[in-house]
C-alpha cells in the first residue's frame, strides 16, 4: 500500500491522500466522508473489495472506484460495479496515470474550501471586478457605458447582488485586458 501512496503523490503532488487496507476504517471512512477517488484492493481481510465498492457506490454513487488485484478473472466482475478502471498487480506509476485520465466521473481542482474562500474576502467576485475597474482607471460610469450595461448593474455585480454570466465575465476581461483567470482564478491554490 505504501507503494501505491508514494505513486499517488507523484503523479497528483496536490492531491489528499488517505491510504489503509483495514475494511473496517474504509467503511468508517467512506461512511463520513465523500472521496473523489477510491482506490480498491479487491482482496481485502474480512471481505471483498467489490462488495465494499457496491456499499460505498450505494453512499456516493459519483465516487471513482479504481479497482486492484493480482487476479484477472475479478476484471468482468468490477466493471459490473461501475468502476473507473481495473488495474492489474504491480501497481506502477503509469498505471496510476492512466487510471486517473480515465475517471468515470472527472474530478475538478475546485474544492469545498476553494468555493468559500471565493466566496469570502478578497476573493469575492464583484470586489474583483471594481478593484481592477479602479486599477485601470474606469469610473463605475465610464466601465458601465465601456460595457454597454447599466449604472446599476456595474453597481449589482460589484456589491455581489448580481453576478455577470460568462459572457459578459468574458467581455470585462477584455475591456480591462486581464485574463479572465484574475477575476476567477481557476486554481484552488490561488
Amino acid at each position: 500500500m505504501e507503494g501505491l501512496l508514494l505513486d499517488l503523490k507523484i503523479v497528483k503532488p496536490d492531491a489528499n491522500v488517505t491510504g489503509s487496507s483495514d475494511t473496517n476504517e474504509i467503511s468508517r471512512l467512506t461512511a463520513s466522508e465523500k472521496y473523489d477517488v477510491i482506490f480498491l484492493d479487491i482482496d481485502l481481510s474480512g471481505t471483498n473489495g467489490i462488495e465494499l465498492a457496491k456499499k460505498i457506490l450505494e453512499k456516493h454513487p459519483h465516487t471513482n472506484i479504481i479497482d486492484i488485484t493480482g487476479f484477472e478473472e475479478y476484471a468482468l466482475e468490477s466493471y459490473q460495479t461501475n468502476a473507473s478502471t481495473f488495474l492489474l498487480k504491480p501497481i506502477t506509476q503509469k498505471k496510476v496515470r492512466y487510471a486517473r485520465e480515465h475517471l468515470r466521473f472527472p474530478v475538478s481542482g475546485i474544492t469545498e474550501e476553494y468555493l468559500s474562500r471565493l466566496s469570502a474576502g478578497a476573493d469575492v467576485l464583484g470586489m474583483r471586478i471594481k478593484k481592477m475597474r479602479i486599477e485601470h482607471g474606469y469610473t463605475t460610469e465610464s466601465f458601465a457605458q465601456e460595457l454597454n450595461v447599466t449604472l446599476t448593474t456595474v453597481c449589482r455585480w460589484e456589491k455581489g447582488s448580481r453576478v455577470p454570466d460568462t459572457v459578459m465575465l468574458m467581455r470585462i476581461a477584455q475591456v480591462l485586458g486581464i485574463e479572465l483567470t484574475d477575476l476567477i482564478p481557476v486554481n484552488s491554490k490561488d
